[in-house]
C-alpha cells in the first residue's frame, strides 16, 4: 500500500514513458473523480495512459441527474488533462426491468466489461474507485484479478485499485433508501442464498460499520436472518471518537434489538485495507475451523464504511474462495444519494488522501 510522499517516489520511479497505462474511473458527481488521473497526468515524462471511462444509467432517480454542474464540472477537468482520442467510453446498465419491477444488474455488467479488455496489452491496470459504487468495482476488481491469476505465458499487468479516501467527505454524501431486493454481488455469492439458515447451516455476519445506514443494516440483517453478527468499527482512524460514536449510533440496534455479545465486536484499522484483510481472513478460517465437526458455516461480509477498507473485504473474500472456504459479499446499494446542504466540497477534496493498493504484478514476482 502506498501513500504521502511513498506514493509520490514510487510513481515517479515507476511510471516510466515506456508504461502503457489503463485507468479504470468512473463519469459522475464526486470531486474526487480527476485526482488519480491529475496524479498520473502531472508526472514528468509519465507513462502512455488510456481512461477507460464508465457511464451509469441509473434511470430517472439517478444522483447525476441532480448534480448534473458537478458531472459537467469533472468532464471538464478531465478534458483538460487527457486527450479525447485516449478515452474508451462504456456505458453500464444498473437496471433491467423485470415485468412491472426491476432488478439490479450493474455488478455483472461491470464484469462484462473486463471481457472486453486486453489486459496484456497493458503494463499497469489502475481502477480507480474514488467515484465508483461499491457494486461496480467489486466485481470488476475480482474479475481483473480472476483473469490475471490464469495467465501463464506471458508477463502479467500490474493491479492497482487507487482511491482519494476521505471519510468526512463520504459522510457528507448521505444514500437514500436502500434497495428493497438484497442479492449478493456477482463473483461473490459464496453459495450462500436465503434459505441457508433455515436449512440448519449457521450464517456468520461480518458486516463494516460506517455512519448514517441503519435502514441499510436493518435491512442485511432481515435478508440474512444470521446465526452469529460480528460487528467490525474501523478503529484506528483519523477521528479518535468515530468508533465510539458509531457504536452510540447503532447501540439499540446492535444490542437490545439483535442483542450481540459485546466479545463480537471486532475492529480494523481506517486507512489499512491489508490489515483489515488479514483480520477478516484469520476470523471467518477460525469460525470454519471451529464448526467443522457440526458441518460447517456460510460467512458474509458487508462493507457500510469506507471504499478503502471495502478494498479488505475484496481481498479476503477473493482469497478464501481459492481456499475452498466461501465468503458472500452482501451489498445494500441506495436508490439515490444527496449531498448534506451547506458543504464546501471542493475544499473538502483537497483534504483527501491518495491511497494506492497495489494487489498483483511485480512485487509479488519470484525473481
Amino acid at each position: 500500500m502506498l501513500q504521502g510522499d511513498e506514493l509520490d517516489s514510487c510513481f515517479k520511479e515507476h511510471f516510466t514513458p515506456e508504461r502503457k497505462v489503463l485507468i479504470i474511473m468512473s463519469k459522475g458527481f464526486d470531486v474526487r473523480m480527476n485526482i488519480a488521473l491529475s496524479k498520473l497526468k502531472s508526472l514528468k515524462d509519465g507513462p502512455q495512459v488510456t481512461c477507460f471511462l464508465i457511464s451509469f444509467d441509473e434511470g430517472a432517480d439517478s444522483a447525476s441527474h441532480t448534480y448534473k454542474q458537478m458531472v459537467d464540472d469533472n468532464m471538464i477537468e478531465l478534458n483538460s488533462l487527457i486527450d479525447s482520442d485516449s478515452i474508451i467510453n462504456a456505458n453500464i446498465q444498473l437496471w433491467l426491468k423485470d415485468g412491472q419491477s426491476k432488478r439490479r444488474v450493474g455488478d455483472r455488467k461491470a464484469a462484462e466489461l473486463i471481457d472486453n479488455i486486453e489486459v496484456t496489452s497493458y503494463t499497469d491496470i489502475l481502477v480507480d474507485i474514488s467515484a465508483l459504487p461499491r457494486g461496480i468495482y467489486f466485481s470488476m476488481v475480482g474479475k481483473l484479478l480472476a483473469i490475471i491469476d490464469q495467465i501463464t505465458a506471458q508477463k502479467k499487468p500490474n493491479l492497482m485499485v487507487i482511491v482519494a479516501e476521505n471519510p468526512e467527505l463520504d459522510i457528507a454524501i448521505k444514500d437514500d433508501t436502500p434497495d428493497e431486493d438484497l442479492t449478493f454481488l456477482h463473483g461473490f455469492s459464496g453459495e450462500i442464498d436465503s434459505s441457508s439458515a433455515s436449512q440448519g447451516e449457521p450464517v456468520i455476519w461480518m458486516p463494516i460499520l460506517g455512519e448514517g445506514k441503519l435502514l441499510h443494516i436493518q435491512k442485511a440483517y432481515t435478508y440474512l436472518a444470521p446465526s452469529e453478527m460480528c460487528p467490525i468499527l474501523p478503529f484506528p482512524s483519523r477521528n479518535a471518537r468515530r468508533p465510539d460514536a458509531l457504536t452510540i449510533s447503532y447501540h439499540s440496534l446492535l444490542f437490545d434489538e439483535i442483542g450481540i455479545e459485546k466479545q463480537n465486536i471486532m475492529y480494523v484499522p481506517e486507512q489499512n485495507p491489508f490489515e483489515a484483510y488479514r483480520i477478516l481472513s484469520k476470523a471467518i478460517q477460525n469460525y470454519h475451523q471451529s464448526l467443522k465437526t457440526i458441518g460447517d458455516c456460510k460467512t458474509v461480509l458487508s462493507t457500510f464504511s469506507s471504499k478503502l477498507l471495502s478494498i479488505g473485504t475484496l481481498m479476503a473474500a477473493y482469497e478464501l474462495k481459492s481456499k475452498d472456504i466461501g465468503v458472500g459479499v452482501l451489498n445494500v446499494d441506495s436508490h439515490g444519494y444527496k449531498i448534506d446542504d451547506g458543504i464546501n466540497l471542493k475544499t473538502m477534496r483537497e483534504e483527501s488522501n491518495l491511497f494506492v493498493i497495489w494487489l498483483t504484478g511485480e512485487p509479488y514476482e519470484d525473481n
